[in-house]
């Protein structure tokens, strides 16, 4: 296979911001209940001279297998966020459903390019 670079393509983001999370718990809201986490993330860019928001609702689960059911009920409680929040799915917004692992490294990696982008970045010890 021969790959090659092709010419640049301007890509305009407008902002990123990171909503505060929210805890699914399976029962009482207490800490051993914690089932999962939304993290809610909007993405502003430009299209044509639109600007527009893509916003990203990322759960995290915290058992390293769900059943059908569980994952199910996880979605349902994303979509009831998404509706507090007046998220319409169908144009502007998806759910993703992650595992533990792979949203804390997705949602790290995210948060570390913010700070970088907004110029955050402080020396750590």
């Amino acid at each position: 296979m021969n790959l090659t670079l092709g010419k640049e393509i301007a890509v305009s983001t407008s902002y990123i911001k990171s909503n505060p999370a929210v805890p699914i718990y399976k029962g009482e809201e207490t800490f051993d209940n914690l089932f999962g986490m939304i993290y809610h993330i909007e993405i502003g860019f430009y299209e044509g001279n639109d600007e527009k928001v893509k916003e990203y609702i990322i759960i995290d689960f915290k058992e390293y297998e769900l059943s059908s059911q569980d994952k199910e009920g996880l979605i349902v409680k994303a979509k009831e966020y998404c509706e507090t929040k007046n998220i319409d799915l169908e144009s502007k917004g998806e759910i993703f459903l992650l595992d533990n692992e792979e949203a804390e490294s997705f949602v790290e990696k995210l948060f570390d390019n913010m700070k970088f982008i907004r110029g955050l970045t402080t020396k750590r010890g």
